[in-house]
């Protein structure tokens, strides 16, 4: 493989378009970008990320289902993204209606539709992209080709990967357990397919000619990813998983589902400490680096406010020197035995006193150019 630049793809978990994006989920959007611009200096890179991969699941669609049935007369172009979270959670705490109900709205989604609630919080989304400096506010909204479903399950079966109950009633398992895990139900006996079916239905057809697989998740879902490893290992990928604790707030590590999230969005984060450059560079600084991969530790606004300064002085000392073009060597040397950039380590760098890589250099990475320029010229 000498010679030539690896090819990387990125697969992180997404954040469903139905609440507010809040610390946990900016850590592992922050993570991921600060590990796409550092590996694609010495990497050809592929991210996959779109918000609404997974909008025939009943996490997305059977939210659309509930918001048509409860509030059929709301309208959603001026609502907040916290007022739609409220009804989010609303959702979570009612009944669960059967799958031969829930049929038709996962169809729909499926075809591309998407309800005006989730159009509504992505468009609030594109904005926050921005504030942070995001690389695709946008989302890559070209639709996706995804493998057919029936596709999949032939090849997964044909790989001793899956165990298809269909034709007898039951449900359909992937089955990893050559690796000591369960099975694990891909589809039920119902014919509801959980995000597993939406996650490899997209990847899969992108596995060739990718040297690496990068997956990225929270540790509550880490027995669905050492399976989905399994699988794209056995269908010939290199396959590495990043794990990220969600970020407790006020003591408290739960979904944005169960609420408590006031206060922490990120819309009135940015609100409360001016926003601008300094604000999207603390926020890479204190997700990535000020927290454990694995935290107990509360999101606090006093922290953010010390990192705020931090990144300010950073750019204001380090901000003006030119950018040199040997960061991609400077990066890969970090990189150790795995064939990405860990946001950690480039985060950690970039705080250092004396780094491997220019802090400039790192800034450029980090942040982005445009981003440092406009910092400066704030600092």
């Amino acid at each position: 493989m000498s010679g030539r630049r690896r090819k990387i793809l990125l697969a992180p978990v997404t954040v469903g378009p139905t609440k507010p994006l809040t610390p946990s989920h900016l850590r592992v959007l922050l993570a991921m970008d600060v590990l796409h611009r550092a590996t694609a200096t010495f990497a050809d890179v592929t991210h996959v990320y779109r918000p609404v991969a997974h909008a025939g699941s009943r996490q997305i669609a059977g939210f659309w289902e509930y918001l048509d049935r409860r509030h059929p007369r709301l309208s959603f172009a001026e609502r907040s993204e916290e007022e739609i979270g409220e009804l989010y959670r609303e959702y979570h705490a009612g009944e669960r209606i059967p799958y031969a109900k829930l049929e038709p709205v996962v169809r729909r989604a499926e075809a591309g539709w998407v309800h005006p609630a989730t159009a509504r919080v992505l468009e609030i989304w594109e904005d926050h992209y921005r504030t942070l400096g995001l690389r695709d506010p946008l989302f890559s909204r070209t639709p996706t080709e995804l493998m057919p479903a029936d596709e999949l399950l032939d090849l997964l079966v044909r790989k001793d990967l899956c165990v298809d109950g269909r034709r007898f009633g039951a449900p359909v398992y992937l089955d990893a357990t050559a690796a000591g895990l369960p099975l694990r139900a891909l589809v039920g006996a119902d014919g509801q397919a959980n995000y597993l079916l939406s996650t490899l239905r997209e990847l899969v057809p992108q596995l060739p000619g990718q040297d690496h697989v990068v997956l990225v998740h929270d540790p509550e879902i880490r027995a669905d990813y050492r399976t989905i490893a399994h699988v794209l290992t056995a269908l010939g990928t290199e396959v590495s998983r990043i794990e990220l604790s969600r970020v407790p707030l006020d003591g408290v590590a739960a979904g944005t589902r169960y609420g408590g999230w006031r206060g922490y969005t990120l819309g009135a984060l940015a609100s409360a400490h001016g926003g601008g450059p300094a604000f999207a560079l603390a926020m890479r600084l204190y997700l990535i680096a000020g927290l454990a991969r694995i935290t107990t530790e509360s999101f606090t606004a006093r922290q953010l406010r010390r990192w705020v300064g931090r990144a300010g002085r950073l750019v204001a000392e380090h901000g003006g020197r030119r950018a040199t073009p040997a960061v991609g060597a400077g990066l890969s040397a970090l990189t150790g035995r795995q064939p990405y950039a860990d946001p950690y380590r480039v985060i950690a760098t970039l705080l250092g006193r004396d780094p491997v890589v220019p802090h400039g250099d790192l800034l450029d990475v980090v942040l982005g150019p445009a981003e440092r320029a406009q910092a400066l010229q704030v600092a």
